[in-house]
């Protein structure tokens, strides 16, 4: 075997430097490690396809050609980028205006992936790196372009791409459903897969295990020491300690004399710090697998609950967190492994939100007085609580958060080491291939998804895959009794969260506030129970869609849209928050016609549409019993125009 074969076979790919583009026997053959067998390899031809020669494509203002398996041939270089091909040497991509020409993705800088982290036969992603920088911008990696073939045995060999999205930036993602996607063998072999190299270059190339996109609705669980106080927020000792009246007039009257700033807050009587309030922290009425049941019945496929805070308790025993856990203090019990057995036995996906920073920690406080020159938080405490905890739970989501206050805020990647851990969590963890992170590892920071702010709601699609966090108590995360009932958001406003969400991209991880003792109250109970009635009857038009080409109906938002997942004619859904009248209409402005209308929870009974000038006018039937349909109506629309 020749060098040069030998070093395209390592690379994964066995194909000619120089395609000549007119001729469909050129070789263009992939190998990835199988994700079910291991030692086997998964095989994909993409000949047919680069022989057809490269793609043009427009998206967000810019052309794109897009070559396969070689660099683009001088004669069909654009002229703008004629001198970019002289200085940075040949590409197999550009991206290019008629002034301007970026060199995106290098032959010799390629990778190759499953487009699913979890499952190698369901398409293959091919990464062409060290593209070319910007001279006038401080770029933080180089360009490149990302191919994602899904396997999709409908799609012609010549079909173009579907999409182009730049996610994160000078990222150049192209979605190309083909039937070249699909496995064509697989053998035995040596493929291997990329080793991510603990840069953020590297870790923006790794695909995304699928299952998250097609589950949608999450739980999210704040629970810790807070839950004690249970007064205000979870931020109860940070708001103390900085010397909030409400708080410390608060703390000093019920618990005991906090010592913060005496002078403007005398108190007689003993001590009560808040690291007193551990002993306090039972979860003596904690029953995992009720809890478990609980959200099951919610229609939620994935549970994300707090490992650590950012005061820095535990809910699982560690090697770093002695005496300042849920194990050796408070319930004396593994709280993080109780649940994981419980959810996973209840069939959903079990995440961990984990606090980077920890406020009083000493090693922490440390770092932040000589400004970051030392990392001896996280090499010492944070990163090898990571691992620690993912070895022994193997959580399929990591929820990171808490890194806007590092140290030194103008580099905090450097300071939480992130890229680095995640190239473990991708390489060599037990959850590699089926593990999902969020965003807030620093900034600037990517994840798996992006999470935005707290609360997230764009209201318009996002091109990437997003999660809104939300509470169902409207002040807090950690569980607050001060407030009744008029501050938790009813179902109505929790299913437009996750229909709007969904709509636009996105999942909805909504979180409840469970008591000291280890209950979940029956206001967060009655809410999570009516989302799982109507998830129950409408979840075909939430779980595994798409967004569809038009994502709202009208400048109020009271009817979204979601789509099945096929390219052509799929099943469109219309969710509408608008109180139906029986015997009235309503008008789907975004669509001109459907061949059949029916509205879920309505049997196969088709309703009356008639296309008018406004759009769709649905009549809603006289005897649909409204009180088993509730807070939101599902038109399901097949053959839409």
């Amino acid at each position: 075997m020749s060098k040069l074969l030998y070093t395209l076979l390592f690379l994964g790919c066995f194909c000619s430097l120089a395609v000549a583009w007119n001729d469909p026997n050129d070789n263009c053959v992939f190998s990835i490690p199988s994700t079910e067998d291991q030692g086997n390899c998964v095989n994909y031809d993409l000949s047919k396809l680069a022989g057809m020669g490269p793609k043009s494509f427009v998206a967000n203002g810019y052309n794109y050609l897009l070559g396969l398996c070689g660099n683009i041939p001088d004669s069909m270089i654009p002229k703008q980028c004629m001198q970019v091909n002289s200085t940075f040497g040949p590409a197999v991509a550009y991206q290019f205006t008629a002034d301007s020409c970026y060199a995106i993705g290098k032959l010799d800088a390629s990778f190759m992936f499953p487009v699913d982290a979890s499952n190698s036969s369901a398409g293959l992603r091919i990464v062409y790196g060290k593209g070319e920088t910007s001279a006038s911008e401080s770029d933080p990696w180089p360009r490149a372009v990302i191919y994602d073939f899904e396997c999709n045995t409908e799609a012609l060999v010549d079909s173009n791409p579907l999409t182009l999205v730049e996610f994160p930036g000078y990222t150049y993602t192209v979605r190309w459903p083909n039937s070249v996607g699909c496995p064509v063998s697989k053998a035995k072999g040596d493929c291997k897969s990329p080793v991510f190299d603990g840069t953020w270059e590297m870790v923006r190339y790794r695909p995304k295990p699928s299952w998250y996109d097609k589950a949608k609705f999450g739980i999210f669980i704040h629970w810790g020491m807070y839950s004690v106080p249970a007064f205000k927020n979870e931020w109860y000792w940070k708001r103390l300690m900085s010397g909030e009246a409400e708080y410390v007039e608060f703390h000093n009257k019920n618990y005991g004399c906090s010592g913060v700033m005496p002078e403007k807050f005398p108190c007689t009587g003993p001590k009560f710090s808040f690291p007193d309030f551990a002993p306090m922290f039972k979860a003596e009425l904690f029953q995992p697998d009720e809890w478990a049941d609980l959200f099951k019945m919610a229609g939620a496929k994935y549970v994300v609950l707090t490992s650590k805070h950012h005061e820095g308790w535990c809910n699982f025993p560690n090697s770093y967190h002695w005496n300042w856990n849920s194990v050796d203090v408070g319930p004396n019990r593994d709280l993080v492994g109780d649940l994981t057995n419980s959810v996973r036995t209840a069939g959903l996906h079990m995440g961990l939100y984990h606090s980077l920073r920890e406020w009083y920690h000493p090693l922490y406080e440390m770092d932040n007085k000589d400004n970051c020159s030392g990392t001896l938080f996280p090499d010492q405490v944070l990163l090898p609580t990571l691992k620690e905890m993912v070895e022994q739970y193997k959580p399929e989501v990591i929820w990171a958060d808490g890194a806007g206050d590092a140290p030194c805020t103008h580099d905090s990647i450097k300071y939480w080491k992130s890229p680095q851990f995640l190239s473990w969590l991708y390489n060599e963890s037990p959850v590699k291939d089926s593990v999902l992170v969020n965003s807030r590892w620093g900034r600037p920071a990517i994840g798996d998804y992006q999470t935005g702010g707290d609360r997230y709601t764009p209201g318009k699609l996002v091109p990437y895959k997003w999660e809104s966090c939300y509470t169902i108590q409207m002040s807090s995360w950690g569980y607050d009794r001060t407030e009744g009932i008029t501050r938790f958001w009813n179902t109505t406003r929790l299913l437009w969260q996750l229909a709007s969400s969904v709509s636009c991209n996105g999942n909805l991880l909504l979180n409840v506030g469970p008591t000291a003792d280890g209950r979940i109250v029956p206001a967060f109970e009655e809410r999570l129970l009516d989302m799982g009635t109507w998830l129950k009857l409408n979840g075909e038009a939430i779980y595994e869609t798409v967004p569809w080409k038009f994502q709202n109906d009208t400048a109020a938002q009271d009817i979204w849209y979601t789509a099945t997942k096929e390219i052509v004619d799929p099943i469109v859904y219309a969710i509408c928050f608008r109180p139906p009248t029986p015997g009235g209409t309503i008008v789907l402005k975004q669509i001109q016609k459907a061949q059949e209308t029916y509205l879920l929870g309505y049997g196969d009974n088709a309703l009356s549409a008639m296309s008018g000038p406004n759009g769709l006018s649905i009549t809603f039937p006289e005897d649909v019993p409204l009180g088993s349909l509730q807070h939101a109506w599902v038109f399901k629309l097949l053959h839409v125009q």
